[in-house]
C-alpha cells in the first residue's frame, strides 16, 4: 500500500506525458551510467589491445625479417672469425708472421734475402718481421696481395724499393701484425647456430 505523498503516489499524479519524458530519461540516465561504467572502460581496454596487438605485429614482422637473414649473419660472422681469435705470445706471433711471410713469398715466385724478426710496438700490440727479397713487379705485387688478403691482421707498414744490376727490383720490407688480446675478444659474440627461419 503506497504511503500517502509517497514516490508512488507522486508518479500517479504525473500526466502520461510527463510520466513518459521522466522514463525517457531514466533510461538515458542508466544507459550512460552503464556506458560511464561498463561500456566505456570497455571500449577503452579493446583501443589498448589493439595498440598493442599493432606493437607486437611490427615487432614480429622485424623478427622475421631478423630470422630470415640469420643465415647470411651468420656466413658473415664466420668469413670475420679468424681475426677475432686471440693472439697468442707474442714470440708465438712473430712465428705465425714469419711462416705466412715465407708462404706468401714461395707463392708470389720472389727471391727471399733476409728474413728477421722485429721488435714489437705500440706497447706491444703489434709483432713485426722485416724481409728483404728481390722480385719483378707482378711478384713484387701478388706478394703485397697475399699479405693484404691474410686473416692474420697482418700488414706491410714499410716498403723501401730499389732497382738491381739486373733489372729486378730489390725490397726491404717491414710486415707487422696487430695482437689481438683476450679482453678484446669478449665483446664480440658469435651468432646462434641454426638461428634460420
Amino acid at each position: 500500500m503506497p504511503r500517502p505523498g509517497g514516490l508512488g503516489a507522486r508518479w500517479q499524479r504525473l500526466s502520461k506525458r510527463q510520466q513518459l519524458i521522466a522514463m525517457t530519461g531514466g533510461a538515458v540516465f542508466t544507459a550512460w551510467a552503464v556506458d560511464a561504467v561498463v561500456f566505456r572502460p570497455l571500449r577503452v581496454r579493446v583501443r589498448q589491445l589493439r595498440e598493442e596487438v599493432r606493437r607486437m605485429e611490427q615487432r614480429l614482422a622485424t623478427a622475421v625479417v631478423a630470422s630470415r637473414q640469420a643465415a647470411s649473419v651468420d656466413q658473415a660472422f664466420e668469413a670475420y672469425a679468424p681475426y677475432l681469435a686471440p693472439s697468442g705470445s707474442p714470440d708465438a706471433e712473430v712465428a705465425n708472421v714469419i711462416s705466412e711471410v715465407e708462404t706468401a713469398v714461395r707463392e708470389s715466385g720472389m727471391v727471399l734475402l733476409n728474413l728477421k724478426p722485429g721488435s714489437g710496438g705500440e706497447e706491444e700490440r703489434t709483432v713485426s718481421v722485416t724481409i728483404e727479397a728481390e722480385s719483378t713487379p707482378v711478384e713484387l705485387v701478388t706478394f703485397l696481395a697475399r699479405i693484404k688478403q691474410s686473416p692474420r691482421l697482418i700488414r706491410v707498414t714499410e716498403l723501401r724499393l730499389r732497382v738491381s744490376l739486373e733489372h729486378t727490383l730489390r725490397s726491404s720490407l717491414v710486415i707487422s701484425k696487430l695482437l689481438v688480446r683476450r679482453e678484446e675478444t669478449a665483446g664480440a659474440v658469435a651468432p646462434a647456430k641454426g638461428g634460420g627461419a
